[in-house]
């Protein structure tokens, strides 16, 4: 397997040195560029990156006016960005969120986090690509279903389940990754009870995977499955995900929080607001989530 390719812009010497180090150790091939200038010259030529990470503040060309011209740019829209930033104020975050970027470093740099944010982001894309090219790879008859019924247990057969729902969609492409990660939270917090907390410590020990099935395997999980309709009309298609879990305080996640952003996952619900769907709306105490998208 190539090693996942990355794209480091910043104007500090220091601290382009330390993250190619610590990026480079950890097998990533790493490409520089010494300002915002030199990012948007590279990027104009060269789009095989698996995620960027910008220096927020550069003189001239900032982070933020890289970030734009990558989310105006056929080829670069899906791209992570990680903005490396001083600038931790919840103003300063939004302002990131609403040019694009989910993913953030604060500095002074922690080598740790480094690692886990840039896997994070690289892992995310990696999924998106693999989802698009089984969605270009095989053809399905689900677009003529106006209403169905689905149910799912595993990993396997979530992932499973949403490349082939995406295909009822208007756009398989944008909505694929934003359904399967509602479909993971239902399973994976919903269904086999892990906590926030717990997924960010499984994530730091690399055994969140290794937790999920070891939790399928439970008996007190053996009849637990999610489940998914699908309602399709001349107007919108709609999933409804189900769960068997206790729900969860939604409402805290209706809005992105800039604690959660410097975290190495919880931006599932963001990806399907922003990228699949054009509402999501949690129910009830939090164990269904509705997903719509409009039509023309």
């Amino acid at each position: 397997m190539a090693a996942a390719r990355l794209l480091i812009a910043d104007d500090d010497g220091f601290i382009t040195s330390l993250l190619e180090r610590i990026l480079v150790q950890a097998g990533y091939e790493v490409v520089l560029a010494a300002d915002g200038q030199a990012a948007l010259d590279l990027l104009a030529g060269d789009q095989a990156f698996d995620t960027v990470l910008l220096d927020r503040q550069m003189p001239g060309v900032d982070g933020l006016e890289v970030l734009r011209y990558m989310q105006q740019t056929e080829g670069l829209q899906d791209i992570p960005v990680v903005l490396e930033t001083a600038m931790d104020s919840e103003e300063d975050i939004r302002e990131g969120l609403k040019a694009g970027a989910l993913y953030y470093l604060v500095k002074p740099l922690d080598p740790k986090l480094v690692l886990q944010i840039v896997a994070a982001a690289t892992s995310a894309y990696d999924t998106k690509i693999k989802f698009w090219a089984e969605l270009e790879g095989t053809r399905s008859a689900l677009g003529l279903i106006q209403r169905g019924l689905f149910r799912y247990q595993t990993l396997q057969q979530c992932h499973d389940l949403a490349a082939l729902l995406a295909k009822a969609c208007p756009d398989p492409r944008r909505s694929v990754t934003g359904l399967s990660e509602l479909m993971i939270n239902a399973l994976e917090h919903g269904n086999l009870g892990i906590t926030y907390d717990e997924k960010s410590a499984l994530i730091e020990a690399q055994s969140w995977y290794a937790e999920v099935e070891r939790r399928q395997l439970l008996p007190e999980n053996e009849g637990r499955w999610v489940t998914v309709s699908l309602l399709r009309s001349a107007i919108l298609t709609r999933f409804r995900i189900q769960d068997r879990g206790q729900g969860f305080a939604w409402r805290d996640f209706e809005e992105p929080s800039p604690d959660r952003l410097f975290d190495s996952h919880g931006r599932g619900i963001l990806l399907a607001k922003w990228e699949a769907f054009d509402r999501v709306e949690y129910q009830g105490i939090g164990n269904c989530v509705v997903a719509e998208i409009d039509h023309g």
